[in-house]
């Protein structure tokens, strides 16, 4: 272990829902110099996935190094809704972490780090004190959020969005408006979130924007370093929703000339994929360009906030012993299979496929990598890269020796594994034998599913990156199909998943 005076600094950024597949640096539609910057200075993973197609297992797995199915945290925790305005208190409704969960923050913090949490958690556990109400962090949120909420609701009270008591001022776009008048019954209030219905402009100052402040926060900290090594999470809570974006960002993209994805029309006729896609069919095309430029914003407005920490950080003489993470915990279906936001059964690429970059400069040279790797690596990675003992519950494998280029690559596990517990029936966090679970085995240029209920599916990555054609049937495809349903029952195997075999 190395002394805490010589120990790096650790700086994970992690955005939600952003699939790798729109940045510039993954060779997408959205220019993003300070991201492109930081790809040029890292390791970027093109091959990265997310354990879980949603965010809070996700999140879990990546402090934790633990899979869903073994953590426990399947679904997502989530906040009751307060109607009348911002929260005066955030009641969890499903159990997330405790303190008696390892993480990467409890053992750095052990180790005599300074950890350091701003922006999103969504892991709300009822007895966490390591961690705040994000929406606290932030010198008078809830005075500003308050005062925003009276005067727009008196102005102009259906230009306003409750997000899970957030009141956030929002310029609803005319296609929205229209569409959502148009089809009627489907989209009362009572049927669909307000974060559907109200997609545009969001009327804030930039100064007010959370993600804005997220930065602010953590470059605070950078230039507030004390003589202990940190570790801080900066966790933006965009490009997910709401979506709606500020200006100058929401006027950056042109709806009209946006691309939509070439596999827009192509989809599986599955309940859970029809109910999502119908959403996007019944507002039709000029809703999801008007969706794609908003989500586009958001990333855009991410890379100038990570542009600002980077350059924070460079100020401020750490950056080379400074381990830069940046990461999503799941994409967005972004129109891909005529779909928008996630769905939790659903296991396409853009939803599973999240960017990944690690930057060291003192001790990791910068390189493309193509290897397989899940969040669930992150912390064991991260802990080998700072010197510490990784327990041996953590299911995650450490590729710190890789970088450090210490190992070959046929060390680096060949395929990475996503799974949806669709019922465990049980005791919060305590998965019952044989609960049924979709689950997803990617690597080697394919992807295997299958679902509760039997259903396969198998895709050609090099050939099809638009996941078209299920391949599941083919004859000419079993070869492969086999192989890649052998990976998944030794997954299911060796991770000690309940009720397997």
């Amino acid at each position: 272990m190395l002394p805490v005076d010589e120990s790096p600094d650790v700086l994970l950024i992690m955005c939600d829902q952003l699939s790798a597949n729109v940045l510039s640096c993954y060779g997408g539609p959205v220019t993003t110099p300070n991201l492109d910057r930081l790809a040029d200075q890292s390791v970027r993973f093109t091959n990265a996935t997310c354990p879980a197609p949603f965010c809070t297992p996700s999140r879990a797995s990546l402090l934790t190094g633990l899979y869903p199915h073994t953590h426990g945290i399947v679904y997502n925790v989530m906040i009751r809704d307060y109607p009348e305005g911002p929260r005066d208190h955030a009641e969890t409704i499903e159990e997330g972490l405790t303190n008696e969960d390892v993480t990467t923050d409890s053992l750095l913090h052990a180790a005599g780090y300074d950890t350091h949490h701003y922006g999103k958690w969504h892991l709300q556990g009822e007895d966490l004190t390591c961690h705040a109400d994000p929406f606290r962090e932030f010198p008078h949120y809830q005075d500003q959020m308050r005062a925003v909420f009276d005067r727009v609701r008196q102005k102009s009270p259906s230009q306003w969005m409750n997000w899970y008591g957030l009141a956030l001022p929002v310029t609803v776009s005319d296609p929205v408006q229209r569409a959502v008048a148009a089809v009627g019954e489907d989209w009362r209030p009572s049927n669909i979130t307000e974060h559907i219905r109200k997609i545009g402009r969001l009327e804030l100052p930039m100064k007010q924007v959370f993600d804005v402040q997220v930065a602010d926060r953590t470059i605070a900290a950078l230039q507030r370093r004390g003589d202990a090594p940190f570790m801080i999470t900066c966790s933006f809570l965009w490009p997910h929703d709401p979506n709606v974006v500020p200006s100058p960002y929401y006027e950056m993209f042109d709806p009209d000339q946006i691309k939509l994805p070439a596999n827009y029309e192509q989809f599986e006729p599955r309940f859970e994929t029809d109910k999502v896609r119908r959403f996007v069919a019944d507002l039709g095309e000029p809703v999801l360009r008007e969706f794609m430029r908003i989500y586009y914003g958001c990333v855009r407005l991410i890379d100038d906030q990570v542009g600002r920490i980077l350059d924070a950080l460079d100020a401020s003489g750490q950056a080379e012993n400074c381990i830069v993470v940046f990461l999503a915990d799941h994409g967005d279906l972004c129109g891909g299979h005529g779909m928008l936001w996630k769905s939790h059964r659903v296991f396409y690429e853009e939803l599973v496929h999240v960017p990944l970059m690690i930057r060291y400069p003192r001790h990791i040279a910068p390189s493309v990598n193509a290897n397989a790797i899940g969040l669930t690596d992150i912390m064991p990675t991260l802990l080998d890269l700072t010197g510490q003992s990784i327990p041996e519950h953590v299911q995650g494998r450490s590729v710190a020796p890789h970088l450090l280029g210490g190992s070959d690559i046929e060390d680096i596990p060949a395929f990475q594994f996503c799974e949806n517990l669709v019922d465990h029936d049980g005791p919060r966090r305590r998965i019952q034998p044989h609960a049924p679970a979709d689950l997803m085995v990617r690597g080697q240029g394919w992807k295997y599913i299958r679902y509760a209920n039997d259903e396969e599916m198998l895709f050609d990555l090099v050939n099809d990156p638009g996941e078209t054609r299920n391949l599941s049937h083919d004859p000419k495809a079993q070869t492969s199909k086999q192989r890649l349903a052998t990976e998944l029952n030794t997954w299911l195997n060796t991770s000690q998943y309940p009720g397997w075999p």
